[in-house]
């Protein structure tokens, strides 16, 4: 029997031929997405998995190390150029068998350095003193991808004295480099996600390609049935019949998978580009999709026999009309469209009034709305065939719109998939740029160039001692286009700070302001507020600007200072620099003020501490731009966002080509309908726009229809309790971008060119010389 059904499938004349080149195409297709996602978790699990040399932590030093001791002197900081952070690992050798980092074949020695390949790079074609200058010394190697999570990192490796690091704050003793994985900040969980809900629109498209022509095969089933077929029999031609096209069809994909995969590897998702090696299913996942499809496919078509089996006879007795759907599967949407809004209204109140919420109803009430889409789907399908069969009258839309009443359910369950991602995308696509802008508020975005420099690590150690503050501030203020308003220690926020920094502090009114700032500096940079009038200095409330890291909170805490501000008495000559806000226009010179102060060491130095209070990194406290803040804070929401948007077009290309596999099925079994309408005088264009008009009206009313509820719902629900966290009278515009739209309008256009790349069969099969067939 298996010979047999592989005669049948390989030798049965030109419709089994082209049943199975439609399968083969279909699987391909679906197998090529498939291995994809698993590629991409894949090398995101590997790059998770790698070993974690920057989270090393180490003992404080108390005591200059022995020679025997065999530990590393280490300080890890971070530097920044143009929104990159740049890993930057200062070490020393304390004994000749310290623990070697990975990625090098060994330490460097004092002047020495490792680079990975993007920042070597960068150091030759970057004027030293926009970056070269912040790492001194002679580069000896790169780095290996093993001491890397991606190509593009920035990092470097440092060889210092041991006495140039013992005078550094945050240098400790190091005898073991952790090998931790990195953590993942939830990416590999999205794409796993992203990877489960891309399955089950890909088994639809595999089982819709194997069961191609149904109806048609189920005949010659049962016609094999009454000449004496066992069912057993029935079974294994129909199972060769399915696992040779899936396989075939699993075969072609994995080789297409593998010429498109270096494409793969050189782009990225998540925001984070894997090296190209990484990108691969690996054997375990070729060998499985090869195994599994075929599998998948014999089970769907022996589920589509189940009839026959029961009766050879019931075949030719079975009803077409099926079972209309009702009005009530509208319950659950119209449930939910009216709780989630005021679930969203309760939620920003409570945020309002208190800071925190309960969102267990806003979840119900989308979860409402997303069981009610898939059930209300074969209802809405039916009303939308009803309007256009009331509102054309051309013969090629009433026979479309009659074929989707008939049986609206079977036209939905194509694309039941499509449209609940697209609602979700919709609702994903409102609400990150969303959470991005009320990261910027309008009218704010002077703030983006600001620089900040805080000094003061330490509670107790108030910054740079004025005798160097002075000449740090003119060496700001020398570049040009530079606005620097210098940050002054209120010495009444550092007697708090002594006083209360016991074991068991004296009850004391609230901490004054920790700064104070001259209003010539400050009049220099408008979005920070103006100070009271003929008020040298003031104390101003600015801890949020010079160290939040939140643009949100940010530009809650502005102004920071205002007319009825306190004016200082003071001389800020006098006073340590806290820190710095420099606002500079121009990139380079941005990055030459930013070297000059990695390089620059504070000359305080705190007697009980016995260290230095800063050092060429500034501990964790790294100067950047608050629009570079912004950046960091957006970049998980941007990368959700990017998901989401390949995630809509990759489920639209599978519906599409699910669409594609049914309708090619379709016209195998429709040819002598067709052959006769065109015999008849029914014009080939007319068959085209019945074709066309059964595949796109589920398709792109189901879009339109769940991008609407996603938007129509989202938009002033997102709005509504972002507008708790927004600044006093700030409005946040909420409102999907460019990106969502194109993703939309070009994963329906390319589901729809599969459509009609379908129509050259209907052609060739419904030719009026070609009347004659079994």
């Amino acid at each position: 029997m298996y010979r047999l059904g592989l005669e049948l499938t390989l030798k049965g004349g030109r419709e089994a031929l082209a049943r199975l080149l439609l399968t083969i195409s279909a699987v391909a297709v679906g197998v090529v997405i498939l291995l994809g996602v698993f590629a991409g978790y894949h090398a995101l699990q590997l790059t998770s998995n790698r070993p974690s040399w920057e989270s090393t932590s180490g003992s404080p030093i108390t005591a200059p190390p022995r020679a025997s001791s065999n530990v590393l002197l280490w300080n890890y900081s971070e530097s920044i150029y143009q929104g990159q952070s740049i890993e930057h690992l200062q070490l020393a050798a304390a004994g000749p068998n310290a623990p070697v980092v990975p990625g090098v074949a060994e330490l460097p020695e004092p002047g020495e350095f490792y680079a990975s390949p993007a920042l070597a790079s960068l150091l030759q074609t970057v004027p030293r003193d926009q970056l070269g200058d912040r790492f001194p010394g002679r580069q000896i190697g790169t780095i290996e991808p093993v001491g890397l999570l991606s190509p593009n990192q920035l990092a470097i490796i440092v060889g210092c004295r041991p006495q140039q690091l013992l005078q550094q704050h945050g240098t400790v003793a190091v005898s073991r480099i952790s090998s931790a994985a990195h953590a993942s900040s939830g990416s590999r969980e999205v794409l796993l996600i992203a990877a489960l809900a891309v399955l089950f629109p890909l088994l639809i498209l595999i089982n819709t390609a194997t069961r191609l022509s149904a109806a048609r095969r189920e005949e010659r089933y049962a016609a094999m049935r009454l000449i004496g077929a066992t069912p057993r029999q029935i079974n294994a031609l129909a199972s060769v019949d399915a696992v040779v096209g899936a396989l075939l069809g699993a075969l072609l994909g994995s080789l297409v998978f593998v010429a498109v995969r270096p494409a793969l590897a050189s782009s990225s998702f998540t925001g984070t580009q894997f090296f190209p090696g990484d990108v691969t299913p690996t054997l375990r996942g070729y060998i499985g999709t090869i195994v599994a499809v075929p599998c998948v496919a014999m089970v769907g078509s022996l589920l589509s026999l189940r009839r026959v089996q029961i009766s050879p006879l019931g075949v030719t007795r079975k009803s077409s009309v099926a079972k209309r759907p009702r009005a009530w599967r509208l319950i659950p949407l119209l449930a939910g469209g009216l709780l989630f809004p005021r679930a969203a209204t309760e939620v920003s109140s409570s945020l309002r009034q208190t800071g925190d919420s309960n969102p267990f109803t806003l979840f119900v009430g989308l979860l409402l709305i997303m069981v009610g889409i898939v059930l209300s789907g074969s209802w809405l399908t039916t009303q939308v065939a009803k309007l256009v069969a009331r509102t054309t009258r051309s013969a090629s839309s009433l026979l479309a719109t009659r074929r989707l009443a008939d049986n609206p359910k079977q036209a939905f369950r194509t694309v039941s998939s499509l449209v609940l991602a697209v609602f979700i995308g919709s609702f994903v696509s409102a609400l990150v740029p969303a959470l991005n802008r009320a990261q910027n508020p309008p009218g704010q975005g002077s703030l983006s160039s600001i620089l900040r420099v805080p000094f003061n690590t330490d509670p107790l150690v108030p910054g740079v001692p004025p005798e160097g503050a002075a000449a740090l501030v003119r060496a700001m203020e020398s570049y040009e286009g530079a606005a620097v308003v210098p940050l002054y220690a209120n010495p009444a926020f550092t007697a708090f700070q002594q006083r209360t920094s016991g074991a068991d502090p004296p009850a004391a009114p609230g901490p004054p302001a920790a700064f104070i700032a001259t209003c010539a500096s400050l009049a220099q940079i408008g979005a920070l507020g103006s100070c009271p009038r003929d008020a040298p200095s003031v104390v101003v409330t600015a801890e949020n600007v010079l160290a939040g890291d939140s643009p949100l909170s940010i530009y809650q805490s502005l102004p920071v200072v205002t007319p009825s501000s306190p004016q200082s008495l003071e001389d800020v000559g006098t006073l340590s620099l806290a820190g710095m806000l420099i606002e500079v226009d121009d990139p380079s010179t941005l990055e030459r003020i930013r070297t000059y102060l990695t390089t620059y060491e504070a000359a305080s130095r705190h007697p009980e501490a016995g260290q230095t209070s800063g050092n060429g990194q500034y501990g964790t406290s790294v100067p950047e731009t608050i629009g570079e803040v912004a950046v960091a804070s957006n970049a998980q929401n941007t990368n959700l966002e990017r998901a989401v948007l390949a995630f809509i077009v990759l489920t639209l290309v599978t519906a599409g080509c699910s669409l594609a596999i049914s309708i090619g099925g379709g016209l195998l079994e429709r040819r002598r309908p067709f052959t006769l309408l065109r015999v008849s005088g029914v014009s080939r264009g007319t068959l085209d726009i019945v074709i066309l008009l059964e595949a796109a009206l589920p398709l792109v009313a189901g879009s339109l229809i769940a991008a609407g509820i996603g938007l129509g719902l989202g938009i002033p629900a997102i709005a509504s309790i972002l507008s708790a966290f927004a600044p006093d009278g700030a409005t946040i515009r909420v409102h999907p971008g460019a990106g969502y739209y194109f993703a939309l309008g070009g994963g329906l256009a390319a589901a729809l060119g599969l459509v009609a790349a379908t129509l050259p069969v209907l052609h060739r099969m419904t030719k009026p010389e070609e009347v004659r067939f079994e």
